[in-house]
């Protein structure tokens, strides 16, 4: 068999060398994936030509409309938009150029609050062959907005505190309200509710290179845009995404920094990343071109979704059949190390391709292909992940060649479950939901906790793999032969071992092989014989290669408005505090132990109430972070099995006003201001979080918390804050 070459993580250079290649329908199929066929002849453009006229001072408050003579005169500018024409807007212009060169243009004062923007700075409406150059932007939700346009160039600009939204999570507690939700976007979601420094919507030829952007939540978004080129730009140290396509095709996407867009994490504490991602596709972005970018400590590197048309069965609803999802993109050499969540997660849709990637030292996983199809995962690295280098479930026709997967809790997991909502639903009368038909071949393997996770799979090929150390026997409970299950047990076993007879580690159960013939997919055999293609842009993806201090995880530290910029030196940033005007509080507390029989707090509640006077413990504490007050001491000596504490602070308020407390709970609780319950769920129940409005006057008010832990997870926040 033909070994298999590792792409170079640098790509040949050059101003613009993909040109036509953008413009190609290249589609990844089974015998011939990235075939070229010519697109259909563009519209020529038309030549730029600057902007002309004397330059002009812009008036706040309202709407300067840019014609073919316009320039602004270079200065800062504090220009709030009056409305959804923006501050600026370029409507119905063809092939000019606008120069914003030595222009700040700002839409509040540098420095206010992320979350307080609005507006937009400038619009591009129905224009054809337009450039944008240089400036800086601020102060608006979204920066740059293009509609309705074709061959819209954004080059050299920078974008500077614009609108982010405020992270109520903290250090020791993650918040449900910071997840995002990119799954709808038809109606312009995207950019009304988490702003941008650019939106694109609509149109194909478009541009943005040479961009920069800090102290945001989302970067570049692309909707409905096609034949469109995305390189050299850094949009890095971001609350949300760095790049992020809806319905979305044939793209290039080339030499991009996309570093630490990052949001719900907290160094051992917890590791969720709540949908923030270096890169982002969802709902049909099929055919893109993604190439040597960096992405690292992200939330997920690359999350990669099919969308709502096929997971929740709206398309078959409409009619359609065989609905795509995120389809046959091509992901090369792009460093995505140390995310949050997944170096790269592709759900739910089918011949996508990755090569030559590194995907090491993630919380969760390198790759996450959840119900993927015909996924190919060739010449990767992946390395020290916390939980699986690789996991495919529901995956069908999945291809592991060639990669390197070193130092993983678990290396390669492989399996179907139970999944009622997704395999009885939608998606599952439109898809095959098996697990079958997987290769792992010439994969180097070694120094993993377990090698092969694998459960519920038919057709699995393994073969040619190395196994090092190679000395752990792998747990194996029902295996046959997926062709012949009379086949005997021995005989399968050894299709499991690597050339010098070694095995590998791990656990497989109830899963059948079929043997190795000496014959690779046509599809990896074609991508073993590819040259990668030439795309823009000069940016080095590995941060190493270009002198940037780099660390793992643990440099990942977030603030009220997202990550910090350690690079530019700034200041750590502090981020919101557990408890909110109660953080400064001291909590007077005493557990105690109480019997389901005698003094459940549910039946018996005054029987409950004095197991007080016998505490387990009693403390002064900072914080309700949780049932022992964040201290170690007191959790070993109360135990997590049914206990309960009564607690006491007072807080001093100096106005009167809304104030919104937040509890989360589990399992019972109840809290008293002044004396008077103003919330309750005495019951026996999962995590949950429940926000009430108050009406405080100025002055002191005593807050009492009574709660009671069962068994199983245990949970206890009281936070107050202002409306």
């Amino acid at each position: 068999m033909r070994s298999l070459r590792r792409p170079s993580f640098a790509a040949s250079q050059g101003e613009r060398p993909i040109g036509p290649l953008v413009r190609a329908r290249f589609a990844l199929g089974l015998a011939a994936l990235l075939a070229a066929c010519a697109a259909p002849e563009a519209t020529p453009a038309a030549a730029p030509r600057d902007l002309e006229r004397g330059p002009l001072v812009p008036s706040p408050g309202a709407t300067l409309r840019i014609d073919d003579g316009t320039r602004l005169a270079r200065g800062a500018y504090v220009l709030p938009a009056p409305g959804p024409d923006g501050a600026l807007l370029l409507e119905g212009l063809v092939g000019v150029t606008l120069d914003l060169t030595g222009v700040e243009l700002r839409g509040a004062l540098a420095g206010a609050d992320l979350d307080t923007h609005t507006g937009r700075g400038i619009v591009v409406r129905g224009c054809r062959d337009v450039t944008l150059r240089g400036g800086t932007i601020g102060g608006y939700k979204a920066c740059v907005v293009v509609a309705d346009s074709q061959r819209i160039t954004l080059e050299g600009m920078r974008f500077e505190g614009w609108y982010g939204m405020r992270l109520r999570s903290t250090s020791a507690l993650e918040d449900a309200a910071d997840w995002l939700r990119p799954h709808e976007n038809d109606a312009g979601e995207w950019t009304e509710t988490y702003g941008a420094a650019i939106s694109i919507t609509g149109g194909a030829g478009h541009v943005v290179r040479r961009c920069r952007g800090r102290h945001g939540q989302n970067g570049v978004l692309l909707t409905r845009v096609e034949d469109t080129e995305v390189y050299d730009n850094d949009f890095s140290f971001l609350s949300g995404w760095g790049l992020a396509l809806y319905r979305a095709s044939e793209n290039v996407v080339s030499h991009n920094w996309f570093d630490y867009n990052v949001r719900g994490y907290s160094h051992d504490v917890y590791w969720r990343g709540q949908d923030s991602a270096g890169i982002l596709l969802f709902e049909r972005c099929g055919r893109n071109l993604v190439a040597y970018n960096s992405a690292t400590h992200c939330g997920d590197g690359v999350f990669l979704y099919a969308g709502q048309d096929l997971v929740e069965g709206r398309a078959a609803a409409r009619g359609e059949r065989d609905v795509p999802g995120s389809d046959g993109n091509l992901f090369i050499g792009n460093d995505l190390r140390f995310a949050v969540a997944n170096g790269l997660e592709a759900t739910f849709s089918t011949d996508n391709v990755l090569i030559g990637n590194d995907l090491s030292g993630c919380r969760q996983h390198g790759v996450w292909g959840g119900y993927s199809r015909r996924l190919l995962l060739q010449e990767n690295r992946i390395s020290d992940t916390k939980g699986s280098a690789i996991t495919i479930e529901h995956g069908q026709e999945c291809w592991i060649v060639g990669n390197e997967l070193s130092g993983n809790e678990r290396s390669v997991e492989l399996y179907w479950d139970e999944d009622p909502e997704l395999v009885g639903g939608p998606l599952g009368k439109q898809r095959d939901t098996a697990s079958r038909d997987h290769w792992i071949v010439d994969n180097r393997f070694h120094d993993n906790v377990q090698d092969l996770v694998l459960s519920r799979t038919t057709g699995i090929v393994v073969h040619g793999n190395t196994w090092l150390p190679g000395n752990r026997e792998a747990y194996i409970e029902d295996l046959t032969a997926a062709d012949d299950p009379a086949r005997g047990e021995a005989t399968v076993r050894a299709w499991l071992n690597d050339l010098t007879g070694k095995a590998p580690s791990g656990n497989l159960r109830a899963n059948t092989m079929n043997p190795w013939k000496g014959d690779l997919p046509d599809v990896v055999q074609a991508f073993a014989n590819w040259t990668p293609p030439t795309v823009p842009g000069t940016f080095e993806p590995r941060a190493e290669e270009r002198g940037v201090a780099f660390g793992g995880l643990e440099t990942i530290v977030l603030g009220e408005f997202g990550p910090w910029d350690f690079r530019s030196g700034e200041p750590r940033p502090t981020m919101r505090r557990t408890g909110g005007l109660l953080a400064d509080s001291r909590w007077n507390v005493t557990w105690f132990r109480w019997d389901a029989a005698r003094s459940d707090p549910r039946t018996n509640e005054a029987a409950w109430r004095a197991g007080a006077s016998t505490p387990l413990h009693t403390a002064e504490v900072p914080n309700l972070i949780n049932p022992w007050g964040g201290s170690e001491v007191v959790k070993r000596a109360v135990g997590n099995t049914t206990f309960g504490l009564l607690a006491t602070t007072t807080l001093q308020l100096e106005r009167r006003g809304a104030y919104r407390l937040r509890v989360v709970s589990d399992d019972g609780v109840r809290v008293k201001v002044d004396g008077e319950t103003v919330f309750e769920d005495w019951t026996h129940h999962a995590p949950e979080q429940a926000v009430v409005s108050l009406a405080l006057a100025p002055g002191e008010h005593t807050v009492e918390v009574e709660y009671f832990q069962i068994q199983g997870a245990a949970a206890l926040v009281v936070e107050l804050e202002r409306e």
